[in-house]
């Protein structure tokens, strides 16, 4: 869709870090399942190491299937190393993987961790959209600081009041007030079930207190699409 390819380059920064809900180093106030399924990653580029946020959403028993930002992707094959929540004690895991799904008209990457099945939570899609007003969340990386949670609402599912797309459905980009900052992208936007409704992409130049996520439905859209590029690969 050339309308989402124009919206990132009009407002990739990914993303407004305002408020932090928790930082990660001390026990967990409240018991919150997907912390374990977010992982800080680290990509080599030509113009030097570049890192971001990605969550887990599919788990085969041997390899561990990511969700990220194309942005930080950029290319199919790119190496990656996925890192999990600081412990307590001792040190963070360490998990190297591929690039295997790239779509910039979506902003959406897919990562393949090898021998890493239950190294990460695997997080559930949520079976509808948010509706507006809907309490959200997501934990990543802004600045570095992994893992960071932060908090907000949705606003809305276009670009802040644009008209729907030809056939009359809403354009699959959520906007939220969840506040984030670069290295939240790729980062889970999740509801109070601890249900994916959505993944962090860019923040608008104009409205900084909103972050721009990429909708549930696009992100299901582009797993199916590479499940079914695989034919021995299976997505439930």
């Amino acid at each position: 869709m050339k309308w989402f390819t124009l919206l990132l380059s009009i407002s990739l920064v990914s993303c407004a870090h305002r408020e932090t809900t928790y930082v990660y180093g001390s026990p967990l106030p409240v018991a919150d399942p997907v912390f374990k399924g977010v992982a800080q990653i680290f990509l080599d580029r030509e113009e030097g190491q570049v890192t971001g946020t990605a969550f887990a959403f599919a788990d085969n028993g041997s390899e561990i299937y990511m969700l990220t930002a194309d942005h930080i992707c950029q290319e199919v094959g790119r190496g990656v190393i996925a890192t999990t929540i600081p412990p307590h004690e001792g040190t963070r895991e360490k998990y190297a993987g591929r690039v295997v799904y790239t779509s910039e008209d979506g902003d959406t990457c897919i990562l393949r961790l090898e021998e890493a099945s239950g190294a990460f939570e695997v997080l559930r899609f949520a079976p509808e959209s948010p509706r507006t007003g809907d309490r959200v969340y997501t934990i990543g990386a802004p600045s570095g600081a992994f893992p960071t949670k932060t908090e907000g609402y949705v606003v809305g599912h276009d670009f802040l009041g644009t008209e729907p797309d030809e056939s009359g459905d809403p354009k699959m980009i959520l906007i939220t007030s969840v506040p984030a900052y670069g290295g939240n992208s790729g980062g889970p936007v999740y509801n109070e079930r601890h249900e994916v409704v959505g993944m962090i992409s860019a923040v608008h130049h104009e409205y900084p207190h909103s972050s721009i996520s990429v909708h549930v439905e696009f992100l299901l859209e582009h797993v199916d699409i590479y499940f079914k590029q695989q034919s021995n690969l299976h997505f439930q």
